[in-house]
């Protein structure tokens, strides 16, 4: 792969890489194409004298998932444990208490496989307080967990609306 390609592409790869949590930062060096930080890691893409390029920490994973549209996170994949019915912590009660017994983005009961998820993941800066928690299913929290809180809030307002027209459409039978 030549350099021209990279610098082609460099505008849309760069916004790509923000949706997704890294860093863009400002080359350090005329060699330098494109330098970001991924979580802990600076990756760089660099041209040498006869235009080729190389990848260095993560860049070529981030460039492959980019070209070939795959999924691809800044921050590496944090897990998260389930908690069952019993070992409910005091957080848990209280975002029960604040939202009830629905998941944050279906609108679906919870029942037992629900997780705590951080509207502001905490990897890009949110609080670990309950004004940035929402309960949700598993898979619905795995399912959004790379998505901005601007668009898990949109998300949730469809769900409650979709919801709503649905009692409306019975109760007008």
């Amino acid at each position: 792969m030549n350099s021209k390609t990279i610098t082609k592409r460099k505008d849309n790869f760069s916004q790509w890489l923000t949706a997704r949590g890294a860093e863009v930062l400002e080359p350090t060096s005329e060699w330098e194409l494109m330098r970001f930080r991924a979580g802990d890691e600076t990756s760089v893409i660099y041209r040498n004298k006869a235009e080729q390029v190389n990848f260095t920490g993560g860049s070529l994973e981030a460039w492959n998932a980019y070209r070939n549209n795959l999924k691809w996170r800044a921050a590496p994949k944090t897990t998260r444990k389930r908690m069952a019915r019993k070992k409910r912590t005091p957080i848990i009660i209280s975002l029960f208490k604040r939202d009830g017994n629905l998941c944050f983005f279906c609108q679906k009961e919870l029942g037992h496989d629900f997780t705590r998820e951080h509207l502001v993941s905490i990897t890009h800066g949110g609080p670990d307080n309950t004004h940035n928690m929402v309960l949700a299913h598993s898979q619905c929290n795995n399912d959004v967990g790379h998505l901005s809180a601007a668009e898990k809030i949109r998300i949730h307002v469809e769900s409650v609306i979709k919801n709503a027209n649905k009692v409306c459409s019975k109760t007008a039978d």
